[in-house]
């Protein structure tokens, strides 16, 4: 396997099979089209670790990331998507008033922000 994060977080590469992607929609799928043993697993392994990702990542100007810390930031976002389903709701599906299908993201729509 050819490393795709900083070597500082080797440990984490196995969680990129799974978890690392380039979208919100895409980390939002990953989330809800798997089950709670696997999102802990991810949240247990990333949590411990997330202050020092910041503190990493914050090295870097934001707009010109190199391809490893690109990919650092993604899996980053997957784990702000684990931590609801974790911290909250015990569940894949973050709400049970409004079904995942009806949740439209805004890059979904080519444009970001605004109606």
């Amino acid at each position: 396997m050819s490393a795709r994060l900083p070597n500082a977080f080797a440990d984490l590469e196995p969680l990129c099979e799974y978890w690392l992607h380039d979208t919100e929609a895409a980390r939002n799928r990953a989330r809800i089209s798997t089950d709670m043993p696997r999102i802990r697993a991810f949240y247990d392994a990333v949590m411990p670790r997330f202050d020092a990702i910041i503190q990493h990542l914050n090295g870097f100007p934001l707009g010109a990331l190199p391809a490893a810390e690109e990919n650092l930031l993604n899996l980053a976002f997957s784990f702000v998507e684990a931590s609801a389903p974790v911290e909250r709701f015990n569940s894949p599906i973050v709400t049970k008033t409004f079904p995942p299908e009806r949740f439209i993201i805004h890059e979904d729509l080519g444009r970001s922000g605004g109606w």
